[in-house]
């Protein structure tokens, strides 16, 4: 059994998503403010960070977490390094105090956990989908929209082939709960029906 919370970054209106489980807690996309609300319930257990990608409003509280990894693509790696590929500069922070021998790739992810390579919105986002029940989907998909593609890293024809890849994937299981970086959560099949990039 396992409990998800959502903490809402007011600041830049970015999910961050709370996924407690038996021995570990996995955070997903610690954006700006929210690390001091979900501090109490980490506890004793192992910390674990998911990055749907590399920008600031999904970044930006990370080294506030004492994690015991960090998980992220490849692609978007040095996003975690750079404060100007991240856009952490513009809101006038400068590169990320994190253990740089802690950020592994989402190889790494097995048992209930998958990720999906998703690019389009930058080149390493991805979508986490946990036990073909949830999926944090970052800034690939919103309940009614999908990403921008015109920032450093976005690429419309990507984004349709991820856009493809996903909605195979909610045909398969229509009743997916998905959990955006932005606004509302919706089902696979509600997004299949309302989101018109879906149709």
């Amino acid at each position: 059994m396992i409990t998800v919370k959502r903490f809402l970054s007011r600041t830049m209106d970015e999910n961050c998503y709370v996924v407690e489980e038996k021995d570990r807690v996995t955070i997903i996309d610690p954006g700006w403010g929210v690390s001091s609300e979900f501090f109490p319930l980490v506890g004793n257990k192992q910390v674990r960070v998911l990055l749907t990608h590399g920008h600031a409003d999904h970044i930006f509280d990370l080294d506030k977490i004492i994690s015991d990894e960090i998980v992220i693509h490849e692609l978007d790696r040095n996003m975690l390094i750079d404060p100007e590929k991240s856009l952490l500069n513009i809101f006038g922070k400068e590169a990320l105090l994190i253990e740089e021998a802690k950020i592994r790739t989402t190889e790494i992810l097995d048992g209930l956990w998958k990720c999906f390579h998703t690019p389009g919105h930058t080149e390493g986002s991805c979508c986490f989908l946990y036990d073909e029940k949830l999926l944090f989907s970052g800034d690939t998909v919103f309940s009614n929209s999908i990403g921008r593609t015109d920032l450093p890293g976005g690429n419309k024809i990507e984004m349709e082939r991820s856009i493809q890849q996903l909605r195979r994937l909610f045909y398969e299981l229509p009743n997916l709960r998905v959990l955006p970086g932005h606004g509302p959560e919706a089902t696979a099949q509600d997004i299949l029906r309302e989101n018109p990039f879906f149709r």
